[in-house]
């Protein structure tokens, strides 16, 4: 009897888990241009710019496919991007100080969730992959290891420049901030 009790809640247990799998709330395709996509994949693209000092110059060239969903807290509504990004990194100052930047090229396609929020706000977004540059890393950043020498000057805000400033050169700095 305890054998065949335990059986059957083993089974309730599968039941229910199955029924939580079939809760998922289902993608529907959506068109690419559609006003709420439009506005999703502008978010998208202003946060992968963010991410990285190599992403400034990323482009959106093609939106492939676009899908919604509701959230699985039912909070809001995620958007389930396919997109062809380009990026060509020159690493223009100013880079951050902890920088990673590398120079270079990327195309490729990505896929991005928007999370957007039942009163209307971004959330957040997650990537597949993060975008790989296929050159060197900028002489600036701690990650170069190559010949060429860095010119942190070149790469510096004015409020940064004024940091490093020797102090008969401080007054001067200060005068033009």
């Amino acid at each position: 009897a305890r054998i065949l009790t335990l059986v059957a809640v083993f089974l309730l247990a599968l039941l229910a888990l199955a029924t939580v799998e079939g809760a998922k709330p289902k993608r529907k395709q959506v068109g690419v241009t559609d006003e709420e996509v439009v506005k999703a994949k502008e978010f998208a693209l202003a946060e992968i710019v963010k991410l990285s000092d190599s992403y400034r110059d990323m482009k959106i060239t093609k939106v492939i496919s676009a899908e919604t969903a509701r959230s699985a807290f039912a909070d809001g509504t995620n958007f389930f991007l396919k997109m062809e990004l380009e990026c060509k990194s020159v690493c223009a100052a100013p880079l951050s100080p902890a920088s990673t930047c590398r120079r270079g090229h990327y195309k490729g396609v990505n896929e991005i969730i928007v999370f957007e929020k039942d009163d209307g706000h971004y959330d957040g977004i997650a990537i597949d992959e993060f975008p790989q540059m296929d050159g060197e890393y900028h002489p600036c950043t701690p990650s170069y290891k190559g010949p060429e020498k860095c010119n942190p000057a070149e790469h510096r805000t004015p409020e940064q420049a004024a940091l490093f400033l020797d102090d008969d050169e401080e007054d001067a700095a200060k005068d033009e901030l």
